[in-house]
């Protein structure tokens, strides 16, 4: 199924009247979960989300990989529906971090505490093979868009991760599988697109 983009979503949960929309939210209950859910929000005069935010999630699951317990605990989120947008300009990578449900976009360097979750956006002018990762500095490593080939257009990841008390210090990579690997290994940067992670300390 090919869902709306959250733009549209969020139009029309504010009363806007988009082509498509209510023809799409009777037979999908994720996206109908989302339009209520900001709809809520306006109602309650809480802050709107950000423009540029995730289509619904489905359900968390623990993490089973004992390598990143030492890095962040943190947790498995299945994946949401893909983005279907074009654009041309090379590779590129946003990190959407999650905190108390506000939500922010980064693309160079962020912060995260206990509690907060990541998601990655990965904008491709053509189609190609990549992969994305979080990079431990101790040498932990998490996969959260999975190796395949992928068409032009904007990709969530299919995990998101959500940061535990241990501090974290890590960057996340988004590349080829060979370009991924020596990152990974070398703890170099050079030959990937990447975001640094920095631990914030919780006031």
């Amino acid at each position: 199924m090919t869902h709306p983009n959250s733009l549209d979503l969020e139009a029309f949960a504010c009363g806007d009247s988009v082509a498509g929309v209510s023809a799409h939210l009777e037979a999908c209950p994720e996206c109908r979960a989302f339009v209520e859910r900001a709809r809520q929000l306006v109602a309650s005069d809480a802050p709107r989300p950000p423009a540029r935010r995730t289509t619904p999630r489905r359900f968390v699951v623990p993490l089973a990989a004992a390598a990143l317990a030492a890095a962040a605990a943190l947790l498995l989120v299945v994946r949401a529906p893909e983005s279907e947008t074009t654009f041309k300009g090379g590779t590129r990578l946003a990190v959407m971090r999650d905190r108390d449900g506000a939500q922010a976009w980064f693309t160079s360097s962020l912060s995260v505490q206990p509690g907060d979750q990541l998601r990655l956006e990965v904008a491709l002018d053509h189609e190609q093979s990549v992969l994305g990762a979080i990079v431990g500095d101790d040498g932990s490593y998490l996969e959260l868009l999975s190796a395949k080939t992928r068409p032009a257009g904007t990709h969530l990841s299919e995990r998101s991760a959500r940061v535990d008390a241990t501090p974290l210090d890590a960057t996340i990579v988004v590349g080829s599988d060979e370009a991924v690997d020596r990152a990974r290994r070398l703890h170099r940067f050079d030959d990937v697109i990447h975001v640094r992670i920095r631990w914030e300390a919780a006031p």
